[in-house]
C-alpha cells in the first residue's frame, strides 16, 4: 500500500510540472506589448512580442505577432505567423478569420485547398486551441488506468473487481487513443515542410538551376509545400499539384 501511495504522489506531481516551463516573467512583457498594440504603436508592440517569442511561444503570442505584421502591411509575415498559430491551435476561429483576411491580399490563390465539411470539427478535435491537450489527456487516462487496475487488485468483492477490470479496459483504449492523437499532434507541430513565399515575385523553374524553363511565377504570401532541397534549390508543390524549383532564400518555413 505504501508503494501505491508513493506511486500516486509521484504521478500527481508529474502532472503539476507539465507546464512549469512557462516563464512567468514573460507575462508583464506580454501585457506591455498588448497595451502598446492597443495604443497603435505596432512596430514597438512587434518588438516586444518578438522578445517574448525568443523564449516562449503560444498560439495567442504568434497570433498577436501576426496582427502586428498585418497592421504594418507586411502580409507575408502576417500569413506566416497566422499559419504558425493555426498549427498550434487548429480550432481557433479568430486565427482562421485573420488568416483568411490576410490571404485576400495575396495575388496567387492556388494555396487554397478545397473545403472539407468536417475541417473545422476535425481541427477542434485534433488540436482545439491548445497544442498540448492530447498529451495531458493521455497522462490523465494513464493515471486513471493505473488507479483502476490497482484498486481492482486490492478489492476483494468479486463484482466490484470485475467492474474495475472492465473500466480498466475502457481506460486502456482511451489511453491508446489519447497517445495516438498526442503523437499525431507532435508530428504535425514539428512538421516544417510548409513555407510562405517572402519575395515579391519569384520564378519557379523546371529544374534546380538558373536559365531553365519558368513553369509559373509566385508572389509574396503564397503557401507552398517543400518536397526536398537539392543544389541550393527547393522543390515545391502547390495545393493544385503544380511542382517546380525555386531558391530557398525566397521562402520561410512555417
Amino acid at each position: 500500500m505504501n508503494r501505491f501511495v508513493l506511486s500516486f504522489v509521484l504521478i500527481v506531481a508529474s502532472f503539476s510540472l507539465v507546464r512549469a516551463d512557462v516563464p512567468v516573467e514573460m507575462d508583464s512583457l506580454t501585457a506591455q506589448a498588448t497595451r502598446t498594440y492597443a495604443a497603435g504603436e505596432y512596430e514597438q508592440a512587434l518588438a516586444l512580442f518578438d522578445s517574448v517569442n525568443t523564449r516562449y511561444s503560444s498560439p495567442s503570442l504568434l497570433y498577436n505577432i501576426g496582427n502586428c505584421y498585418f497592421k504594418l502591411n507586411d502580409i507575408p509575415h502576417a500569413i506566416l505567423f497566422y499559419e504558425r498559430a493555426l498549427r498550434l491551435a487548429p480550432g481557433d476561429a479568430d486565427v482562421k478569420a485573420n488568416l483568411e483576411l490576410a490571404r485576400q491580399s495575396v495575388v496567387d490563390r492556388v494555396n487554397e485547398l478545397p473545403a472539407f465539411n468536417l475541417g473545422s470539427t476535425w481541427g477542434k478535435i485534433r488540436g482545439g486551441n491548445d497544442p498540448d491537450q492530447w498529451a495531458r489527456r493521455s497522462l490523465w487516462a494513464c493515471l486513471l488506468l493505473f488507479l483502476a487496475l490497482t484498486t481492482a487488485v486490492v478489492v476483494r468483492l468479486r463484482i466490484l473487481k470485475r467492474a474495475l477490470f472492465a473500466l480498466s479496459g475502457l481506460l486502456f483504449f482511451a489511453t491508446l487513443l489519447s497517445v495516438s492523437f498526442a503523437a499525431y499532434r507532435n508530428s504535425e507541430v514539428k512538421d516544417d515542410s510548409e513555407a510562405i513565399v517572402m519575395t515579391a515575385k519569384v520564378d519557379v523553374r523546371s529544374e534546380p538551376r538558373t536559365n531553365t524553363t519558368v513553369l509559373f511565377v509566385l508572389h509574396k504570401g503564397t503557401k507552398v509545400i517543400v518536397l526536398k532541397t537539392e543544389n541550393q534549390w527547393s522543390e515545391v508543390q502547390l495545393a493544385n499539384g503544380s511542382v517546380g524549383w525555386m531558391p530557398p532564400s525566397t521562402i520561410e518555413r512555417i
